[in-house]
């Protein structure tokens, strides 16, 4: 796979900085989009860790629980009534920043893990489902029906709408197996319309965000099509990998609504379809540290 390595950083740097610049210009904190995408990495590396010592675990209830250890980081203690996950490294930095969808919140302080035909937040509209979904993209090894599978139970842990986080893992599998852009876009869409009405309905919505004005997307199914298209604008551009991702960024902040969400979306996909070179190496940012250790990680167990 052509710059695996520089792919994984790429979306990891990306997102980050995305996000750290829509809270502030040249801004340096990082708020609950990254927080939780690390958390999520830092489960699915738990399993690739057991793998290599020749166990096996499950990837959802592996999810739940660096869920669960980030709950207890970002609010003091464990819900309620739920395992007390051992700690690991990422747990070292703390995380206080950003608001966090009451379904988020409330999921988690449910005393079962949400299932596909029992799913938390079934009214949940909110975003961080789809923020905390890219990792489970990133896996060279696996193929598209495992990504869907998983991303699926991944989100109902606190969100019952689960299209759109899978859509966006999908988007991200594609593009790490190194489609271009478009055709990765194109198979997400595919898949989309052979989903149910609602499926069929967030491909349209795509399709519409890609040459209709964008304005103030807030939900999920609004901010993963602002996201797309703040990305398809810069590759008609003839500029450097750098510039792409400042206008992509910039483009996600100006459409306004989730200005972060949007822009960390935006961030990890030009992140993952050129690599660090477009990114940079964000030390600036105070999860820099985690963000080094999680990409070292991630290569070690998966190239």
């Amino acid at each position: 796979m052509d710059n695996f390595s520089s792919r994984v950083a790429g979306l990891f740097y990306g997102g980050a900085a995305a996000e750290a610049a829509a809270i502030t210009p040249q801004g340096t904190e990082y708020s609950t989009g990254t927080q939780l995408s690390l958390y999520v990495a830092d489960g699915l590396l738990e399993v690739l860790e057991w793998s290599a010592q020749g166990e096996a675990a499950d990837p959802p209830a592996a999810i739940w629980l660096a869920l669960l250890r980030w709950y207890k980081n970002r609010y003091g203690a464990f819900p309620d009534g739920l395992p007390a996950a051992p700690g690991r490294n990422i747990d070292d930095h703390p995380v206080y920043h950003g608001d966090v969808d009451d379904a988020t919140k409330s999921g988690l302080e449910e005393t079962e893990m949400g299932l596909p035909h029992k799913p938390h937040g079934a009214d949940a509209t909110g975003t961080d489902a789809l923020v905390r979904s890219a990792p489970l993209g990133l896996l060279p090894q696996v193929d598209a029906d495992w990504v869907t599978k998983m991303s699926r139970q991944a989100a109902v842990l606190t969100h019952g709408d689960w299209l759109p986080p899978t859509a966006y893992s999908l988007l991200i599998h594609h593009i790490i197996s190194g489609k271009t852009f478009i055709n990765a876009l194109t198979q997400v869409l595919t898949w989309l319309g052979e989903q149910d009405d609602d499926g069929q309905q967030l491909a349209e919505n795509i399709r519409t965000g890609l040459t209709e004005a964008v304005s103030q997307p807030v939900t999920a199914r609004q901010v993963l099509p602002a996201a797309i298209r703040a990305v398809a604008d810069t590759q008609q551009q003839a500029v450097a990998p750098e510039q792409l991702f400042a206008a992509a960024v910039t483009q996600a902040v100006n459409f306004g609504g989730n200005t972060q969400a949007t822009a960390l979306l935006a961030g990890q996909l030009i992140g993952a379809l050129m690599g660090n070179t477009a990114t940079g190496t964000p030390s600036h940012l105070k999860t820099y540290l985690v963000l080094e250790e999680t990409v070292d990680r991630w290569i070690k167990f998966t190239s």
